[in-house]
């Protein structure tokens, strides 16, 4: 019966009805669609770093008084449990010379085979066996190519290979860097291991393999100091989620608005219908009964709105993500679910909660002073 009431008053008003559904699908909509785009936005992000992510930097700590790592080190990295591979390298600073351009420049000294898992070459080949290997940017800056003489420390190489722009990383930036074998990094430089990256075997396992290098390491004194990159992982997503709940929020403006716009409709039906209230009261219905009935109008048009605003907000990530991120793979994922389903609650809640004071007023009219309104 209710049901039945509310859909009748809801009926004679339809152009408010449509604008009030209009402003809650509205409303969810932007909430949704934005909370998908912001999740597809993280996901997208930290999706560059996944492969980094079960990486562990350990470098000697200055501040004890240690400046290289010694070799019975590296060896006791590659020896400990849930370590998948660990890739020691040395490094200095030295004066390179290349077509009449001279430069301190950094140098690594690297394995072979550490260099071709870790960077892919887009010109020439790795090898480094009395050659190097030059990174992106440098090579464009001194206009290098490949078999191109460079002098290190003064020591001639050919250059083997360009390698490929790595972006931004966190272990080493090969981009304006040289790359040495070990042996060939000795003749130019008497520096030892600066860095060990190591890898473990899963993400799960980082925090455990950590512990492990400072627990063998740092037994007696503090000579390591280990960083896994796995906290950068969690202050992006913690960055992001914080990102997206502030654009969630500005979006719940538009859900505001529309809760106004229900507010004030509602009281207009008040008003409007003030004589049907009076005649319903005095031919024995109950205040909970006109209460419940102003409250079921509310809750169908929050229905209504927030059930189409769901569905469109799907179209709606789609677009944003197609727009912004040339990416859409990410908007269906469960995540969307959780943000379609807040979206729809926030939408209902926003319609409830303003129909509440409409409905109160109306269940408290007096049957005679409603029946004498004009």
């Amino acid at each position: 019966m209710y049901l039945e009431l509310a859909k009748r008053n809801l009926e004679r008003a339809k152009v408010r009805s449509l604008l009030a559904v209009i402003g809650i699908l509205i409303g969810v909509m932007a909430v949704s669609a934005i909370g998908i785009f912001g999740e597809s936005l993280k996901a997208t992000v930290l999706e560059n770093f996944e492969d980094v992510a079960n990486e562990l930097i350990v470098s000697p700590n200055y501040q004890e008084g240690y400046k290289y790592l010694e070799k019975k080190d590296v060896e006791r990295i590659e020896k400990l449990p849930h370590v998948d591979s660990a890739i020691p390298i040395k490094s200095d600073s030295l004066l390179v010379e290349a077509k009449k351009k001279k430069a301190y420049l950094p140098i690594y000294g690297m394995e072979e085979k550490d260099v071709e898992e870790m960077f892919d070459v887009e010109k020439g080949v790795i090898r480094l066996k009395g050659s190097c290997v030059v990174g992106k940017r440098l090579a464009d800056f001194a206009d290098i190519r490949v078999n191109s003489k460079i002098t290190i420390n003064g020591r001639e190489f050919r250059v083997a290979g360009i390698l490929e722009d790595t972006g931004a990383r966190f272990d080493i930036n090969p981009n304006t860097a040289i790359l040495l074998s070990p042996d060939d990094f000795s003749k130019v430089s008497d520096a030892g291991y600066t860095m060990v990256i190591v890898r473990a075997d899963s993400l799960d396992l980082v925090d455990n393999v950590k512990k492990e290098i400072e627990d063998k390491l740092n037994s007696r004194e503090e000579k390591v100091i280990v960083f896994d990159l796995k906290i950068i992982l969690e202050r992006i997503n913690e960055a992001f989620s914080q990102i997206n709940t502030f654009l969630m929020a500005i979006a719940s403006i538009s859900l505001l608005v529309a809760g106004v716009s229900i507010l004030n409709i509602m009281l207009m039906s008040t008003i409007e219908r003030t004589k049907e209230i009076g005649v319903m009261r005095a031919i024995g219905a109950y205040r909970t009964t006109i209460l419940k009935i102003f409250l079921f109008e509310a809750v169908i048009l929050g229905l209504i709105g927030s059930i189409i605003g769901s569905v469109l907000s799907i179209a709606g990530g789609y677009a944003i993500d197609y727009l912004i991120l040339q990416n859409v793979k990410y908007v269906f994922q469960p995540a969307t679910l959780i943000y379609i389903f807040l979206g729809f609650s926030v939408g209902l809640a926003t319609s409830v909660v303003s129909g509440l004071y409409p409905a109160w007023r109306a269940s408290r009219l007096e049957p005679i002073e409603a029946l004498r309104f004009e």
